[in-house]
């Protein structure tokens, strides 16, 4: 994974999980269904060399971080011919094969930036961030063989745990692949949309906007939690009625009905000109 996309990961906002402990279906609101598999009873990482790690650094009295900066030197002077003593070497950069338990060094370095960014230490950025890699292949594995009926995968609990919707009922290929990650996973079945389908309505509500003169700038954001797409438009002239210039926008309704608009307007600027370049945030 890139260091951007941990990065993002730092600043992501905790939700709140369903609290439920026992895996199987569960309450949930009218024409959906929710199955929670806990925490307890998902694998657990196996991360041998990094517990033997932090043994060393707890012994040694140095940071963990520390440690396994020296430990990846070691990995990267043995798998490369190239010197690896010189001041200020970092395999992160040079080698950027070197794994440990799997992770990639690189990885690891920027788990650093965010224990420091997020004012936990650098064990616990490895407990809530490690398994992001082989996260990231599960959730691909998902979306590629259900890209018609996933409505949203997101982490939350402070990335302790994972959301994944789907537009109809629960797969149980999904269920399957659910149980192999190391967190306690909610799926929640029949929201009605697949993320495929806002998406498009996004682009539509977006292309629409770009031709209207009375719009000068505006943004757009498609909610996969409840499957609303949310526009910001600033006119070029503010207009005294609110109600009537969103009605004189005509914009196109979704021809999914599980999918709705909410239109607000702003008298600043909120982005790029209506006809440049348009990408509401993901």
């Amino acid at each position: 994974m890139k260091r951007s996309c941990l990065a993002v990961l730092a600043l992501l906002a905790s939700l709140c999980a369903c609290g439920q402990t026992v895996a199987g279906s569960v309450p949930s609101a009218a024409g959906t269904e929710t199955i929670v598999l806990p925490r307890a009873d998902q694998p657990k990482p196996h991360r041998p060399t990094l517990e033997r790690l932090k043994r060393e650094a707890a012994a040694s009295g140095r940071p963990l971080e520390e440690v396994v900066k020296r430990y990846a030197a070691r990995l990267a002077a043995t798998a490369s011919p190239r010197p690896t003593d010189f001041e200020g070497y970092d395999p992160a950069v040079t080698e950027p094969a070197v794994a440990i338990d799997g992770i990639p060094y690189a990885e690891l370095v920027d788990l650093g930036t965010i224990a420091r960014s997020e004012g936990i230490s650098y064990e616990e950025a490895i407990d809530r961030f490690g398994s992001q890699s082989s996260d990231s292949r599960v959730i691909d594995e998902l979306r590629k063989e259900f890209p018609d009926e996933i409505s949203g995968v997101a982490y939350i609990d402070d990335h302790q745990g994972l959301r994944v919707g789907f537009k109809g009922p629960i797969p149980a290929r999904a269920i399957e692949l659910a149980r192999t990650l190391p967190m306690e996973v909610t799926l929640i079945g029949g929201k009605g949309f697949s993320a495929a389908e806002l998406r498009q309505a996004q682009d539509t509500i977006v292309s629409w906007l770009r031709s209207r003169p009375e719009v000068a700038t505006m943004t757009a954001h498609a909610d996969e939690e409840t499957g609303r797409v949310e526009v910001t438009v600033q006119p070029k002239v503010m207009p005294d009625d609110a109600e009537e210039f969103r009605r004189g926008l005509e914009l196109p309704q979704p021809d999914n009905p599980h999918i709705t608009l909410q239109v607000t307007l702003s008298a600043e600027s909120i982005a790029v000109p209506q006809q440049g370049p348009q990408q509401g945030p993901q």
